[in-house]
């Protein structure tokens, strides 16, 4: 475990270098929703919260596709929005697609308040470094009735899909400040937050939520008792795998 933790380290390190990271992007992939069906999907499952004509949608870490709001600018959309801290998408492909697409820092949202209807996020808050400030940051920016949509895994992406149950969650054996030297640059970082961190971080900002919908690892039940790591947690935070939320600004 030791050999294990100080290569983790050591990478970590070597991706904080602006050359390195740049290498480490090349095999890097992000944004499943690249395959057109499957954006059409993702695009169908939001639209069950909200009607999209006529509505200014932000989408939170994109990563290497604007499939999804390519697909809801042609269902009415009046605009799409995306915002990432890497930049995977080049500023030709933006324009193209018809998407105003941001690079920001992984804090402060670079909007005005009240100015979107809408916000989506696929698989990409587990990755903030900063998800108080960005729960706290997508209320501020949404009109009031607007809605969060936001898909959360919550496995430890180190080992993902972990071939054994018993890795899920495996990031959570670290203390905060270790699991911090061994992922912080890295995209295989998740914040570790658990179904009941997140729902605390909404309403905390003011959101009422009006769905959450958890995938559970019956796996990890049947194991829970030798997973010493998981003792900590309640049993729904330590089984919980991945949440599908609404949240609305009131």
């Amino acid at each position: 475990m030791l050999i294990y933790v100080l290569k983790e380290i050591l990478q970590n390190c070597a991706v904080s270098m602006a050359w390195a990271a740049k290498l480490a992007r090349r095999y890097h992939s992000t944004g499943p929703d690249a395959d057109p069906e499957a954006a059409k999907r993702t695009v169908a499952s939001y639209s069950l919260f909200s009607p999209l004509i006529g509505k200014e949608i932000l989408e939170i870490g994109p990563g290497q596709s604007l499939k999804v709001l390519e697909q809801a600018l042609a269902q009415g959309a009046k605009t799409c929005t995306a915002v990432d801290v890497v930049e995977y998408v080049s500023e030709e492909r933006a324009r193209k697609s018809g998407v105003d697409y941001r690079v920001y820092r992984g804090q402060e949202l670079p909007f005005a308040a009240s100015r979107f209807d809408l916000i989506w996020s696929s698989t990409a808050f587990e990755h903030l470094r900063y998800p108080a400030v960005t729960v706290a940051e997508c209320f501020r920016v949404l009109r009031s009735g607007g809605l969060l949509v936001a898909r959360i895994d919550l496995a430890d992406h180190s080992f993902y899909p972990a071939p054994d149950p018993r890795r899920l969650f495996d990031g959570l054996k670290y203390p905060t400040w270790l699991w911090n030297l061994m992922k912080w640059n890295r995209s295989s970082y998740v914040n570790r937050l658990r179904k009941s961190d997140w729902l605390r971080l909404l309403t905390h900002a003011g959101f009422r939520i009006t769905r959450c919908q958890p995938s559970e690892s019956q796996e990890v039940d049947h194991l829970r008792a030798q997973l010493r790591y998981l003792r900590p947690y309640s049993r729904e935070d330590a089984i919980t795998s991945a949440i599908y939320l609404c949240a609305q600004k009131p």
